[in-house]
This record gives structure tokens, sequence and C-alpha cells, in this order.
């Protein structure tokens, strides 16, 4: 195995690492700005849902008063982040194998297609059918892929902390998703919604920073190091 297959590789892998976390600042920065410019009335992170921010056009949609002068930023944000969330999947795909792989490849790439959706159809339109299944692909299938994550920690080369909150924070996202469900009380209903969704931006920043962090190989030691597989601490200790 050539030097320059290895470097390649590594390449290839901080590159999808990198892009984790250009998706999670991305779509907490876009949101932020876009929730910032609705004034009137002010907009409320715990009652109002993340997508009332992408609807463009000022009315009362399901109850709630939906004002959102930046809903192109806002949009911006969920296609944005379902094409890099696919994209650095496929990036870091060789680190998994057999059926993680590519569970880990077809979460991503369902979380994607439903961000992407959710960003072109916003919830007031066509009934918000289109909407909603986007919805459920981008939560579910986005949370489904950071757990596989958590159970692959050990082949990634994860610290075990971030295997742990691998596993733990989609296992509760999709349980806050589930309370918005059957909820009755619309007063907390953006919270309920962003448990589910934070849960992934969250696991996105954390291990795009954790895989840049272990993937500094200096030139001297780039020779020695395998493509497709992230050195372990057991690695390290016996080296």
């Amino acid at each position: 195995m050539t030097r320059t297959t290895v470097t390649d590789a590594t390449g290839r892998l901080r590159a999808g690492a990198a892009v984790f976390i250009l998706a999670g600042l991305q779509y907490a920065s876009l949101e932020a700005i876009a929730a910032a410019a609705w004034t009137s009335p002010p907009y409320d992170y715990a009652y109002n849902y993340i997508s009332d921010l992408g609807v463009a056009v000022p009315q009362l949609y399901d109850g709630r008063v939906v004002d959102s002068p930046l809903a192109w930023v806002m949009n911006t944000a969920f296609v944005l982040d379902g094409v890099l969330f696919a994209l650095a999947a496929i990036l870091v795909s060789t680190l998994f194998s057999g059926l993680l792989r590519g569970l880990f490849v077809s979460f991503a790439v369902l979380h994607g297609v439903g961000s992407v959706l959710v960003g072109l159809v916003d919830e007031a339109a066509d009934a918000g059918s289109v909407h909603l299944i986007g919805a459920f692909l981008s939560i579910v299938f986005g949370n489904l892929a950071v757990f596989v994550v958590g159970l692959a920690w050990r082949r990634l080369g994860l610290p075990r902390w971030l295997g742990i909150v691998s596993l733990l924070l989609p296992v509760l996202g999709l349980l806050s998703e589930a309370v918005l469900f059957v909820s009755t009380d619309p007063a907390l209903d953006g919270l309920w919604e962003r448990g589910g969704v934070y849960s992934i931006t969250v696991c996105e920043l954390l291990f795009g920073a954790t895989m840049l962090a272990r993937w500094r190989v200096s030139r001297t030691r780039a020779g020695s190091q395998v493509p497709g597989r992230v050195p372990s601490v057991a690695d390290k200790e016996h080296r």
C-alpha cells in the first residue's frame, strides 16, 4: 500500500469529518439568524416549530401566527444540512464495515432526502403532506444514522464517552418526538420537536470534531496509517 493511497484515504476521511462540522454549524447559525429576524410576535423556540421559520407568507397556520421574514435562510439551512450530511456520511463510510456500513449510508441518505424536502416544500404548502414526509425521514433516519455511529464506536476509534452519547442522544431525540406526537399542550411543541432535531446536530459537531482531532497524523507516520480505519486507543498503546 503506497503512501499516496494512504494519504488520499486519510484526506477523504478528514474531509468527511469537516463536512459534518460544516453541516451542524450552518444549520444552527442559519436557524438563529432566521429566528432573530422574526419579531412580530417574537419567535418562541419552545412554542414555535422549526418549520415555522421556513414559511415565507405571513399567515395563521395551525393556530399559530407564522411570520418569518427570512424564510429562505431557514430553508437554505434545511437543504444544506441534508446534502452535507449525506455527503459526509459517504466520505467516511469506509470506516464502517458490513451491515453497519450499509445502514449508516442508507439512513444518512434518507435523512438527506428528508431535509431537502423540508427545505423545498414548506409546512403550509400542499396541505403539509410532502413537508411532513420530509420531516419524518429527516428526523427518524438522521437519529438512526447517529445510533449506528454509536454501535460502531470501537471500530471508528471513537472515545467511549462519544460512543455512549451517540447511542443515548438519538434515543432521547426520538422519545422527544414521541412526546410531541402525543402531547395535547402546544406550549412546548417547539421544544419537543427540537429534541429530535438537535440530537442530530449535536452529534454532527461532536463526531466531526473528534474525528478531525484523531486524524492529525504527522507525515512521518502517514505511511503506517491504514485507510478506512481510525487508530484505536489500543493501537496507540501498542505502538
